[in-house]
């Protein structure tokens, strides 16, 4: 009875010095009843090895928890039994995710060496855990490329938290990316500022983002200058369809009257089409805004453009229309339905004038009398 109890203790002591270990080889998540199984697994050939669990505690208490960051076996992806009951390997990609020692070991050491700390590697190594294996190790150099932009290690993790596919270019890909940026005028500070605001800047060919640039250039009339603030404080811009892009321009320069300079200050290029109209539309109807005339005149004094569209719903309510949330509910809703209706009788007219064309051309190859 003491020996069972004994070989008890012994599974039980060396089960909690596996879950201690566990998380330095665990960067893939193993699911509870694999770590169940392995631990019993490791604790079974412990015990029949004639090992002394407290030999092994004593030996585990002069490890440092930092060591286990740096595991000193291979990284394995997963494990499941066979049919005799050991412990393998599993899932189809093992071989490729299975990563030697070394290499992990130099990786973290390099990490540690750009300035990240042991949270923020772990952190890394976790963005992607079907990847987890390789995505840092190829990330290497995007990260060096980061680095010398002048992001620090907490912006860095930023980036690749709301852009994680970051991680998966190859070095000359990012740095194609970012001298073409730098041509359209976004120097070092510049560049830091939108790569932290919007990383998925970086995640555009330099097609795409010349496409758009062009556009701006031909369609919208503003200047290389301008174009540069444009992809400074809207970079959004560069994920919008043009058809879109072009209505906001025209709603701006042609409904409200504004110039290119003003376009960029009123803020109108961040904001999507439909909060555009809803807010402009709903001060017009309340009597607050109007149109200018050719010459820019106005029998009333508008509000500031920046003040309808760069402001909240509470301020722009408050302080800018002077009404209440129900009422400016109450019109978006007539206001999308009206559209609807627009749009079905424009439908009608289309099919309509359709018919009348095909009439009209088959009389034409009627024979005369």
């Amino acid at each position: 009875m003491s020996r069972r109890l004994k070989v008890v203790q012994q599974a039980v002591c060396l089960r909690g010095l596996l879950r201690r270990i566990w998380p330095a080889v665990g960067y893939w998540q193993l699911s509870t009843q694999e770590k169940h199984n392995a631990a019993c697994t490791e604790s079974c050939k412990c015990i029949h090895s004639g090992f002394s669990s407290a030999r092994i505690l004593s030996h585990s208490g002069k490890i440092s928890p930092d060591s286990y960051l740096i595991p000193k076996t291979k990284l394995h992806f997963s494990f499941s039994r066979d049919v005799e009951g050991n412990l393998n390997p599993a899932g189809k990609h093992f071989r490729k995710l299975d990563t030697d020692a070394s290499e992990v070991e130099n990786m973290v050491e390099s990490l540690l060496n750009l300035g990240f700390t042991q949270v923020q590697v772990k952190q890394l190594l976790d963005l992607n855990r079907r990847n987890a294996a390789q995505v840092p190790l190829k990330g290497l150099p995007v990260l060096c490329i980061l680095e010398s932009l002048g992001l620090n290690p907490s912006s860095t993790l930023k980036v690749f938290e709301r852009c994680p596919e970051l991680l998966g270019l190859k070095d000359h890909q990012l740095q194609s990316r970012i001298d073409n940026l730098r041509k359209h005028g976004l120097g070092e500070g510049r560049l830091q500022r939108v790569s932290v605001h919007c990383p998925e800047i970086l995640n555009l060919s330099a097609k795409q983002v010349n496409s758009t640039v062009r556009f701006l250039k031909d369609k919208c009339i503003f200047t290389g200058q301008q174009v540069t603030e444009i992809l400074q404080t809207s970079p959004n811009v560069l994920f919008e369809n043009f058809e879109e892009l072009e209505y906001k321009f025209q709603f701006a320069y042609f409904r409200m009257g504004l110039k290119q300079a003003a376009i960029l200050k009123s803020g109108i290029l961040r904001v999507s089409v439909e909060e555009l109209k809803q807010r402009l539309i709903f001060l017009e109807r309340l009597g607050r805004y109007q149109t200018p005339d050719k010459k820019g005149q106005t029998q009333i004094i508008n509000p500031k453009p920046k003040d309808i569209i760069a402001t909240t719903e509470d301020y722009f309510l408050a302080k800018v229309a002077m009404s209440s949330w129900e009422e400016f509910d109450t019109f978006k809703k007539l206001l999308k339905r009206e559209e609807v209706e627009k749009r079905e009788l424009w439908d009608q007219e289309g099919s309509i004038s359709e018919e009348l064309s095909d009439s009209e051309e088959d009389e034409e190859l009627l024979p005369e009398n």
